[in-house]
């Protein structure tokens, strides 16, 4: 090809570039967005502070839901993060299981130490009658626990389905780089959000301004956590409110 072929070559692909724009549907604009990272040369971890699906509740364990995870993490090994968030709604719908079955476990012990306390001399056969008895007095409690139960059964069996399935229908050659830190992260205890510290400091502010007024206790327990407060309020001066509670201590509301 001659040089006055190429530049000619060359004006008239620019002419029908200039022409073009692009896909218009929103199908082929999508399919148009993804060129950049067909190859996943491009991609990028995200980095999460907590994971996308949390079941945790300020009175379970963290630790005892972070090991469930990593069971599950080694038993199905996820290849995408896309397996990952199915490996994760399965590890929460078993665990409300646990907790249900626990909470079950410990609404039936309270009716035996209330049946124990009642009558001392029971043996153990009468103890769990009577117990079983009382707790007839709450069957929509019970009920209620087992439509729970059955639920999470019932969820945990079918995101198990649904994860084999996508390993089977859609494998990712090779393996998508997932990021587990949000997960370990799970492990702290998680700060109050930034309402709850205005309303503590608000708290804090009224109780040095006002000595007549009630502390709520739980806002004394925040006030008075040294490390807490260098996390949620660096800068606000807890050290006057210190001496108040050390020299007099101010009056606490439940």
């Amino acid at each position: 090809m001659t040089e006055q072929q190429q530049a000619r070559r060359a004006e008239a692909a620019r002419g029908n570039g200039a022409k073009s724009r692009g896909p218009v549907s929103e199908i082929g604009k999508y399919i148009s967005s993804l060129n950049g990272i067909t190859t996943g040369d491009h991609l990028r971890t995200l980095e999460e502070d907590l994971p996308e699906c949390i079941a945790l509740l300020s009175t379970d364990c963290r630790l005892a839901y972070l090991r469930l995870y990593q069971k599950h993490l080694r038993q199905f090994q996820p290849k995408s993060e896309c397996q990952q968030t199915m490996l994760r709604h399965m590890c929460v719908e078993l665990f409300q299981l646990e907790r249900t079955i626990s909470l079950e476990t410990h609404a039936r012990q309270h009716g035996l130490d209330e049946t124990l306390r009642s009558y001392s001399d029971l043996s153990d056969a009468d103890l769990q009658f009577f117990g079983y008895e009382r707790g007839l007095q709450k069957e929509k409690l019970w009920r209620s626990l087992q439509r729970d139960r059955k639920a999470y059964q019932s969820a945990y069996n079918s995101f198990v389905k649904l994860f084999k399935q996508i390993q089977r229908d859609f494998p990712m050659a090779p393996p998508e780089p997932i990021n587990n830190q949000a997960d370990a992260n799970l492990l702290a205890d998680p700060l109050p959000p930034p309402e709850v510290v205005a309303e503590i400091l608000g708290h804090a502010d009224r109780a040095k301004n006002e000595p007549s007024y009630k502390l709520p206790l739980w806002a004394a327990e925040v006030l008075l956590n040294e490390g807490l407060m260098a996390e949620i309020a660096p800068g606000y001066d807890v050290a006057e409110l210190l001496e108040k509670l050390t020299a007099a201590p101010l009056p606490l509301a439940a």
